[in-house]
């Protein structure tokens, strides 16, 4: 982060003032001694004078100094610039400026997520005062990184309201991290964990990824078991294959959306639209590192658990193990290869949000859209995902 100057403390008033202190004091000095002859040297008179002068000045106007303008420890540097105030109280004070133009709107002046516009957006501007930040390097449940704020508000978040702020000065993005965490008294109480551990990738010297997309596959859906909240992305008899696999008793009985994704409440009562990885796109991105990431730390306020700590088991048929951390990675590569089956441009009348339950209460209550609305109203069936009306302007833009 680059250093924050303050503004120069020891201003010119000051030495002006000393240096007309040191004139007055010269010209007593040389009216005193006009009458000595032997005084030729006028240049060494009224040095001496100004000498005096500027003893005089400090001891007159010493006290006069503010006392917010004395050296504090943290300044920077002091030597070249004067009299500092301390680095991190400059970006807070720019933290500050910076949130009430560009933040406050949705996060709210007491950066408790309600903003004038809060109310028109879903998903809802991020609460700072609970602190529940999703995306982060520590285990669930932890406050994030400083680095991690930062490459948040860098890079924002997709499909949200949350804008990428690259544009911004980096000086004033870090300025924000620090405003940011005067809003939640748990940032003055958490003991600072460790990140969670980036294991060695077993498949980065691969150039073809289809060994570790296959092993992720088998550990999403075997072991893991992502599909209770995420899609299945295979059949149900290749999920219990899998699960024979990782020595694991198969499921009998799966839930008749096997293959769409289900509705959650996060911790602050919000739904939450569990990402379907061929059709959504994920909030903090889908590069395999923010992906293993995510994996191995898991989503803050949300059913996402932590798998570092758990992904490795035993074998109870062999000495080895049916799964080890290094198939975070995999998992990541799979994921990855779903997020790139996404089609470019969907057509105008299929959005993210649809086919998805609204109330987690009455997950039997669709949303309709498009050409399910006008399919109620007439009564007839439309197949919606090959449903065009080029002529309706209502559905266009």
């Amino acid at each position: 982060m680059p250093s924050m100057l303050g503004p120069p403390q020891a201003s010119g008033r000051f030495l002006a003032a000393w240096t007309v202190v040191g004139r007055s004091v010269a010209r007593l000095v040389g009216n005193f001694s006009d009458g000595v002859a032997t005084m030729k040297a006028c240049g060494l008179k009224r040095r001496v004078g100004c000498a005096l002068g500027w003893v005089a000045g400090f001891v007159l106007l010493g006290g006069c100094v503010p006392q917010d303008r004395a050296p504090v420890p943290g300044g920077a540097n002091p030597a070249e610039t004067g009299f500092q105030i301390p680095v991190d109280q400059t970006l807070l004070t720019e933290g500050r400026h910076t949130y009430a133009i560009y933040c406050k709107g949705c996060h709210g002046e007491n950066g408790d997520g309600k903003g004038p516009a809060e109310r028109v957006l879903h998903p809802k501007p991020r609460n700072f005062v609970t602190a529940d930040f999703k995306f982060n390097s520590r285990r669930s449940g932890q406050l994030p990184t400083d680095q991690d704020l930062f490459d948040t508000i860098t890079r924002g978040l997709t499909g949200s309201s949350m804008p990428s702020w690259k544009l911004l000065p980096e000086r004033q993005r870090w300025a924000l991290v620090a405003y940011i965490k005067t809003f939640s008294p748990k940032w003055e109480e958490f003991d600072p964990a460790p990140t969670v551990p980036v294991v060695e990738d077993p498949y980065a010297v691969d150039e073809d990824k289809s060994r570790a997309i296959a092993r992720g596959e088998a550990v999403f859906h075997g072991l893991a078991q992502c599909w209770t909240c995420h899609p299945a992305f295979v059949s149900p008899e290749k999920i219990q294959a899998y699960q024979e696999m990782m020595e694991i008793p198969p499921t009998q009985e799966f839930r008749e959306d096997l293959h769409r994704a289900v509705a959650r409440l996060s911790s602050e009562d919000q739904v939450v639209f569990v990402p379907d990885f061929r059709r959504d796109r994920l909030r903090a991105g889908n590069d395999v590192r923010v992906l293993y990431r995510s994996i191995a730390a898991g989503v803050t306020g949300t059913a996402m658990p932590t798998w570092v700590d758990s992904i490795q088991m035993k074998s109870e048929q062999s000495d080895g193990y049916v799964t080890t951390r290094g198939d975070l990675w995999a998992i990541a590569y799979y994921v990855h290869s779903l997020t790139m089956q996404r089609p470019r441009l969907l057509s105008e009348p299929v959005v993210v949000r649809a086919n998805r339950a609204l109330d987690v209460s009455q997950g039997d209550w669709q949303p309709l859209i498009g050409a399910e609305l006008r399919a109620m109203r007439s009564g007839s069936d439309v197949e919606q995902e090959g449903w065009d009306d080029e002529d309706d302007e209502d559905d266009q833009g």
